[in-house]
């Protein structure tokens, strides 16, 4: 069976249907420079808003970061053509290009297209922040360390493991890419995601100055305005904000219906989060868009259609007066979603899976207080 909604880009709205070129981004990051700050999708802009210089200027941009980017995929095809054809070890075979790792405490993935060297190359993301190999070993300190190879740990085995089988490859100290480049930009670069935390796909992205994240315009929730992206404005993601805030938004904790009686014009923050949450977990998109344009017999079976961009939607245009009502829209998709699958045991556990998260994030996010036990039931 095929699955339940078709593989759309979220937050694509009804009132700008996708057009050609549209759902594809160009192959650069987008950065925090003024050339950077160009709207991903070509109607948000008239069409005299690009000057001739403009121009001339992103097109040489434009053909440095393709220079830069074939130098590093001939760099990143020779170390996945010497791991490839490693032998001798257990491990040295492995085709992955992100790796799980441990020193200490301290957890982290190691993505092998970011690594350099122990001081070059921000390549291990923890929750925070990127770090090169040393800065995760040892903080913020910059003082080499060769023990960091035996330190960083993966599969229970020490990182030298990946490197001696060539599956992690040192650039040499001669090095001129952007990785080992000595550049304050291009380090600053390197602190956050290459792919947007939404969709996964690369392209134009927006960064979060307190976080790694990175984000379409449209796929983070507010969507991002260009004029929210000036050279010398500072921008944070809705995660960040919400974690920054929550301390003074929810002083004392809240029972389940006294946060669903609230005023959603209150607490837009919350629900903006909740969604992105569901937009993350969501790898499949099994809620995202709507069913009952290529599902077949859907409006048979469902008589109360409603997916996650049409909640957005709706949020949007303020159609919801209460929390309730936009619980309730959210936890309909989950019922429509078991009722649909109910033959389909893989869709339903991912429904059963999303539906359990956004339970869990929205006591935490509303600080929900736990309820005790009566006396009776813990006897």
């Amino acid at each position: 069976m095929a699955c339940l909604f078709p593989l759309l880009s979220p937050f694509i709205s009804p009132s700008h249907p996708p057009q050609e070129g549209h759902l594809t981004s160009p192959d650069f990051k987008r950065r925090k420079s003024a050339q950077a700050k160009r709207a991903r999708f070509p109607f948000n802009q008239s069409a005299g808003s690009i000057t001739e210089s403009e121009e001339d200027d992103e097109e040489e941009e434009e053909e440095n970061e393709a220079e830069q980017e074939r130098e590093e995929g001939e760099r990143r095809d020779q170390a996945n053509t010497a791991g490839e054809r490693s032998t001798g070890g257990s491990h040295c075979g492995v085709k992955k290009s992100v790796f799980k790792v441990t020193c200490g405490a301290i957890n982290g993935m190691l993505h092998k297209d970011r690594f350099a060297s122990g001081l070059c190359g921000k390549s291990i993301r923890t929750e925070l922040r990127w770090m090169t190999p040393v800065e995760f070993v040892k903080g913020e300190s910059a003082l080499e360390d060769p023990s960091w190879k035996n330190d960083i740990q993966w599969d229970g085995k020490p990182l030298s493991l990946l490197i001696k089988s060539k599956i992690l490859v040192i650039h040499s100290l001669l090095c001129k890419c952007k990785l080992c480049s000595p550049t304050a930009k291009d380090r600053h670069d390197q602190d956050n995601d290459d792919d947007c935390f939404i969709c996964r796909s690369q392209g134009s992205l927006i960064c979060c100055d307190e976080c790694p994240r990175s984000f379409h315009q449209r796929c983070h929730l507010p969507n991002v305005d260009d004029t929210m992206l000036g050279d010398n404005l500072p921008w944070v993601c809705t995660f960040c904000v919400l974690r920054a805030s929550q301390p003074w938004r929810y002083p004392s904790q809240k029972t389940y219906q006294e946060a669903l009686t609230c005023r959603i014009s209150d607490h837009l923050l919350e629900c903006q989060y909740l969604l992105l949450c569901l937009y993350q977990a969501d790898k499949d998109h099994i809620i995202v868009a709507d069913p009952c344009i290529n599902v077949r017999n859907y409006t048979s079976v469902i008589k109360t259609p409603i997916w996650l961009d049409r909640v957005v939607e709706k949020l949007q245009q303020n159609l919801y007066r209460s929390v309730q009502h936009f619980v309730s829209d959210v936890l309909l998709i989950f019922t429509n979603c078991a009722t649909f699958n109910r033959d389909n045991a893989e869709f339903c556990v991912m429904g059963e899976r999303l539906k359990d998260l956004f339970e869990r994030e929205f006591k935490s996010t509303f600080s929900i207080q736990l309820q005790h036990p009566t006396a009776s039931n813990s006897q």
